[in-house]
């Protein structure tokens, strides 16, 4: 990332797109007030196809049966008491208070990267920082993990501002970029997900935010096992630099900068293969999320996140 890839329009709360600080992920609060919908690429709407599935709404839990009435909805009918008292009978459903949102965020060191805009774990952040602002708007309880390379924060749900917050502190404190040391890797997808899965509770929301290059056999089935009994969605955070090489690779010194230094980007006419490699990573992820039912949303680090979304005409 150069140095003219973070000039950042004015009025964005990203402040450097390598970090992030509380105040911006606090700035969210007005934005939650919308209803939004993720607007994918047309890249990915091809790729994905039909697959990309609006949020679901929140839960619903059964309330009680009264007599049906003129207008109720016949899929509602509870045909154990109609057949019991002759006379029929309605289910009633009321929705979900304070149900508990779980937000799994992965800062690891592939998330640390970024060509245009912001690093993906600075969009992540952004994105988490929504999500739960979301969630204090519908008072429900939030929780969740949050990993880098080397540490982790596990957040048991709570409401209110104090869920709230705590998440909000921990985003910023793990999403600090370290100084690059050759140190093996302590925490993983996998292992998050697993703890996941002892710290859900059934019937939550949980979100997934990842570049899911960490996705395996292993995380799939930890997936499987958890949207038995809660529902589910991911969000694909991605850079446009992993999907397509810039036009001309042979006639410019593209410089890659990271926190393990900088450098420039080589290659030997390998940008259709490059490309084919892309495809086919990012479709392997894209299946995945289709054999488990979980709906997939691609949102990439190369502009703010609020201009990929968009509000719904009422």
């Amino acid at each position: 990332m150069n140095s003219k890839s973070l000039n950042l329009f004015a009025g964005s709360p990203y402040t450097t797109g390598t970090n992030v600080s509380l105040n911006e992920l606090i700035s969210y609060q007005q934005q939650a007030k919308l209803k939004l919908q993720p607007t994918a690429s047309a890249a990915y709407q091809q790729l994905a196809g039909n697959y990309l599935a609006k949020i679901k709404g929140r839960g619903m839990e059964f309330a009680e049966v009264r007599h049906y009435q003129p207008g109720d909805d016949v899929r509602t009918i509870d045909w154990a008491v109609t057949a019991r008292t002759g006379k029929a009978h309605t289910k009633v459903f009321q929705e979900e208070k304070e149900r508990p949102v779980f937000i799994l965020l992965d800062l690891s060191d592939s998330m640390i990267f970024g060509s245009q805009f912001a690093f993906k774990s600075v969009q992540a952040c952004h994105l988490a920082s929504l999500l739960s602002w979301q969630a204090k708007q519908r008072n429900d309880r939030l929780g969740g993990i949050i990993f880098n390379q080397q540490d982790s924060a596990e957040l048991k749900p709570a409401g209110r501002t104090i869920g709230l917050m705590r998440f909000l502190h921990k985003c910023e404190q793990l999403c600090q970029p370290k100084p690059f040391k050759t140190i093996a890797p302590t925490q993983s997808l996998f292992n998050q997900l697993k703890r996941l899965s002892r710290l859900v509770q059934t019937g939550s929301q949980i979100h997934l935010i990842s570049d899911f290059s960490q996705l395996d056999e292993g995380c799939q089935k930890l997936l499987s096992q958890i949207r038995g009994h809660n529902q589910i969605t991911a969000w694909q955070i991605s850079d446009p630099l992993e999907q397509v090489l810039p036009k001309h690779m042979d006639k410019v010194r593209l410089k890659i900068n990271s926190l393990s230094g900088s450098g420039f980007f080589k290659q030997q006419n390998a940008q259709q293969q490059y490309q084919e490699t892309a495809n086919e990573r990012q479709q392997k992820i894209v299946t995945s999320f289709i054999k488990q039912g979980i709906p997939l949303h691609h949102l990439s680090a190369s502009s703010s996140l609020m201009e990929q979304f968009h509000v719904p005409a009422r």
